[in-house]
């Protein structure tokens, strides 16, 4: 009886933790853009956590209703992708949420790009795709 009990016990759990909602905090919107700037390096994230603000011109954008023809989206830790991922009039497809992902602030150098947005919250990525 144990062991059936402990059986039954484990499987709820392990079901429990499988069927997890969606980590992500805040709303999701997804946006295919091109990339107006070369990105912004900065420093490697390690004491000081780095992000920087990437620039598109929206070609699709769902989740919202924006009228801006730019998009500035926070990228965090942007050492994380290659040199040549992110160039000029590349087309990708990202995935930002409305919140920071995080439990600490970041520090980004260009942080008065997302002002052109007119957006109440500040576009954090979560993932990012070259098409």
């Amino acid at each position: 009886m144990k062991q059936a009990f402990t059986i039954i016990l484990f499987w709820v759990i392990g079901c429990a933790s499988y069927a997890q909602s969606d980590s992500i905090r805040g709303k999701q919107f997804q946006l295919t853009g091109k990339l107006i700037k070369k990105m912004q390096q900065t420093p490697g994230c390690g004491l000081v956590a780095w992000a920087t603000v990437v620039e598109f011109q929206v070609i699709k954008l769902i989740g919202m209703n924006y009228q801006n023809k730019e998009l500035g989206i926070i990228f965090t830790c942007p050492e994380n992708y290659s040199n040549s991922f992110f160039k000029k009039g590349n087309t990708y497809t990202v995935v930002f949420s409305d919140k920071n992902q995080t439990g600490f602030e970041w520090t980004i150098p260009n942080k008065d790009l997302l002002k052109k947005n007119g957006l109440s919250f500040e576009p954090y990525a979560i993932s990012v795709k070259r098409m």
